[in-house]
């Protein structure tokens, strides 16, 4: 494809006002020869013609003696007077011939009118004309205004015309030229990077595009480092809390062991801080770890695993989850699809996030229930619960990060549960809502995610 030879803004812009010059001339020129052509044709009468065809037929009326008058031409205007100012005949109505009357009397005219007089014995008559063009034709003589203000409008109109099609034809061409520009702000607005700049044939615009090309490369440089940085210090946190969670295993165990084999209650009472406090910092490196995972996610690769198998291994661990705590598990199906394209490991936490969020929320003796429903390109996960469900502020707040609820709910938790279970359901082209049971009051959290294909 050959390359345009690229132009400065002036130029193209100069190119409209080209053809603008152009075209006002052609219009101009066209409405003289329309005008012309008009006149030659006999469809305009020239500015002067009634008034040469009064002098003609002042000459017919003196050439034609006292005792008979000519006939009047059509498209003249008169009245005729005796010499004493009585009215006899005419075209003009009773107060025009008045007016013509007192105007030839005293030679005092501010009308737009012309007036002439002739004797033809005792009689006088007066005619009155314009010297502007008229048309030929009595129809658009009354129904178009004066041929002298025709063509001034008929111009202005053709202008505006004109200048509306060329600067819709101009300002297509310049955005098509910006084309290019609007493309490469967007893919930086989006971080995609990996795209090659189309010059646009303007110097000016190009320039801009040459700008936005450096610092595209600058960006991307720059991000491919942050995102290195990232992932490597997402690597390091994800290495160092497992290595935190050995020694925590082997603090709670030992904790344990002193539980069982020391003899006061002190001791005991001792011994039961340490354990506690090695439990508390085991789930809070766990939720690091999830963390960790969760960010890394978007790197991984979505497959395509059975319904049936994710929803079995989902009652499994919630069963294991309730077995300590006295508590009731339910799952139920209601038209699943035969196949989840998902991120499992991440999926299997979120979804496990809220059924230990209700597990911690729920008193001995509850129960917790998953229903699984499939939608048209979608899968619902509701985890119920039968405990105190969630006040107004939970409700607006609780899946925020590190949010730890009111005291009726706060239970011995981080506040990262329900914010973990809300990103993976963002990374899987869903949403998180929460709400709660009519009637049992109890809470229920909805994980909606996108099945593609179903």
């Amino acid at each position: 494809m050959k390359q345009r030879k690229p132009v400065r803004l002036r130029t193209f812009f100069l190119k409209y006002l080209l053809l603008l010059s152009l075209g006002t001339i052609l219009l101009l020129g066209a409405l003289l020869g329309v005008f012309a052509l008009a006149f030659a044709r006999g469809a305009l009468l020239p500015a002067n013609y009634e008034e040469k065809a009064i002098s003609q037929f002042k000459q017919q009326l003196a050439a034609g003696g006292t005792d008979t008058a000519p006939r009047v031409p059509d498209r003249l205007e008169y009245t005729v007077f005796t010499l004493d100012g009585k009215p006899l005949a005419g075209n003009l109505t009773a107060k025009e011939a008045k007016q013509a009357w007192r105007i030839i009397r005293e030679g005092n005219n501010r009308s737009a009118y012309y007036y002439t007089t002739a004797e033809h014995g005792q009689e006088l008559w007066i005619f009155r004309y314009v010297l502007t063009p008229q048309y030929a034709s009595p129809v658009l003589r009354s129904s178009l205004p004066n041929p002298q203000l025709l063509g001034p409008v008929l111009f202005v109109l053709g202008f505006l015309l004109m200048a509306a099609l060329l600067a819709a034809r101009f300002g297509r061409k310049l955005s098509g030229r910006m084309a290019g520009l609007q493309e490469a702000t967007e893919n930086i607005r989006r971080e995609n990077l990996e795209f090659t700049v189309q010059p646009s044939g303007i110097v000016e615009i190009d320039e801009v595009l040459g700008s936005l090309d450096r610092m595209k490369d600058a960006l991307q440089t720059s991000l491919e480092k942050q995102w290195e940085l990232e992932r490597s210090r997402r690597e390091q946190i994800s290495a160092l809390a497992h290595d935190i969670k050995t020694p925590l295993t082997i603090i709670r165990g030992n904790a344990e062991l002193l539980q069982e084999i020391v003899e006061t209650d002190p001791q005991r009472e001792f011994s039961g801080y340490i354990r506690r406090s090695a439990e508390d910092i085991e789930a809070f490196v766990q939720e690091v770890i999830d963390l960790s995972s969760l960010q890394a996610g978007s790197s991984r690769q979505q497959v395509l695993v059975p319904a049936a198998a994710f929803i079995a291994e989902l009652e499994l661990q919630m069963k294991a989850l309730a077995a300590g705590r006295n508590l009731q598990t339910s799952v139920r199906q209601e038209k699943p699809p035969e196949f989840l394209f998902i991120h499992k490991d991440l999926l299997l936490r979120g979804i496990m996030n809220l059924v230990a969020n209700a597990a911690e929320h729920t008193p001995p003796g509850g129960s917790i229930a998953l229903l699984v429903q499939g939608e048209a390109g979608a899968v619902q996960f509701t985890v119920t619960d039968t405990g105190s469900g969630f006040s107004a502020t939970d409700l607006r707040e609780a899946a925020s990060q590190f949010y730890r609820g009111d005291p009726s709910r706060s239970g011995d938790h981080h506040g990262m549960g329900l914010y973990i279970a809300r990103s993976v359901a963002e990374q899987h082209g869903g949403r998180l809502s929460l709400s709660n049971v009519p009637g049992s009051g109890g809470a229920r959290v909805t994980m909606r995610i996108a099945v593609p294909g179903q």
